[in-house]
């Protein structure tokens, strides 16, 4: 049985969206800065492939978010969980593109900033994010959509969608 919720107004999903940018922007700034006053850096020649992941990572990321917009008017934030299952858009592949396109966009960055600190940043965003999606998220969306979630999980990989043919 599905638990009904107030839906969240659009301004409202438009500050969680905000927020969540601006700690990303404020984290990358901070790593940049600690890589200048340490003075290390990455290879030069990942600038361009970085440029590459990081621009998949938020095409990801806008098709994931205007996915849960359009079909359960939510952004999926803290707060904003959708009240319906999404199996549309990225979600057909993957079971979590906000985290995967979140992770792309920070190597993407540490590669095209050539930066050391990101790439600590981005590699240990891994595991807090398997943590917090195996002991929290998915727990507390099995018991928001029951069944249809259960059968979603055995569909639907986590992080590397199925190579078909």
């Amino acid at each position: 049985m599905m638990a009904s919720k107030a839906k969240h107004s659009p301004l409202t999903r438009g500050l969680i969206l905000v927020t969540a940018s601006a700690l990303v922007i404020v984290l990358a700034l901070g790593a940049l800065w600690l890589d200048g006053w340490l003075g290390i850096r990455l290879p030069s020649g990942l600038r361009w492939l970085g440029m590459l992941v990081l621009a998949w990572g938020l095409a990801l990321i806008a098709w994931a978010e205007a996915t849960l917009l359009r079909l359960a008017r939510s952004t999926g934030g803290f707060g904003d969980a959708p009240a319906t299952l999404v199996a549309d858009g990225p979600y057909r592949y993957v079971r979590n593109p906000i985290y995967a396109g979140g992770f792309a966009i920070l190597l993407g960055l540490s590669m095209w900033r050539a930066s050391p600190t990101l790439l600590v940043i981005a590699l240990g965003f891994l595991p807090i994010t398997h943590l917090v999606v195996t002991r929290v998220e998915e727990p507390a969306t099995r018991r928001r959509l029951g069944r249809a979630y259960d059968d979603y999980l055995r569909r639907v990989p986590r992080w590397l969608p199925h190579l078909k043919s």
